[in-house]
């Protein structure tokens, strides 16, 4: 019989947590997970720190399965939407996607949707995606709503032009799937342990 190897890949932490590669590999970073570095760059983690995240994780995945991630996108590009779906359905965690042609139709369904993130991009019509983030950092009741702006224009251009606030994230087009996948992944365990604390 082959004994339990004491020190595991990012790929097979990943799998064991229930996250994606990449966030596996931010928690490394972030010295969430007891992990080195070998001279060849890979990651090796410590099972045991695998195992000491896993109870808490049981509890995270059992409440995410119970309430999916609620992401309401605003996209007008037919493409782009069902880029975002292609990618959804390859999260870790359940998620429920909504779809917004502008920033108007957008602001309806988050008043009734109350979604967890929106993501939008900037150029739509006849409200493009500037007027929708200004509109939701003004209002108090969305202040716990995250914001992701995703956009063909460089951080300088997006951020002068239509004063994006600071804490908003901003991707630039075309985002690596891994990139988007590990911020969803974030999101649901932090909206997870938000609904056990």
């Amino acid at each position: 019989m082959n004994a339990t190897p004491d020190v595991l890949t990012s790929q097979q932490a990943a799998r064991l947590l229930g996250l994606s590669t990449t966030t596996v590999q931010k928690m490394v970073a972030n010295g969430e997970l007891e992990a080195w570095v070998t001279s060849g760059g890979h990651r090796r983690i410590f099972r045991s720190a695998v195992e000491k995240m896993m109870p808490n994780r049981v509890g995270v995945s059992d409440t995410a399965a119970r309430r999916a991630l609620r992401v309401l996108l605003a996209e007008d590009d037919a493409m782009q939407v069902a880029y975002f779906e292609s990618l959804i359905r390859r999260s870790a965690h359940p998620v429920s996607l909504s779809v917004a042609a502008d920033g108007s139709q957008a602001l309806i369904q988050i008043e009734r949707q109350r979604p967890d993130v929106v993501i939008t991009d900037l150029m739509m019509t006849p409200f493009d995606g500037y007027h929708l983030v200004r509109t939701l950092a003004s209002e108090s009741a969305y202040q716990s709503l995250a914001i992701l702006v995703v956009t063909a224009k460089s951080h300088h251009e997006a951020r002068q032009a239509g004063q994006l606030p600071e804490w908003v994230t901003l991707y630039q087009k075309p985002v690596p799937s891994e990139r988007l996948l590990g911020y969803l992944d974030a999101l649901s365990g932090r909206v997870a342990r938000n609904k056990i604390a």
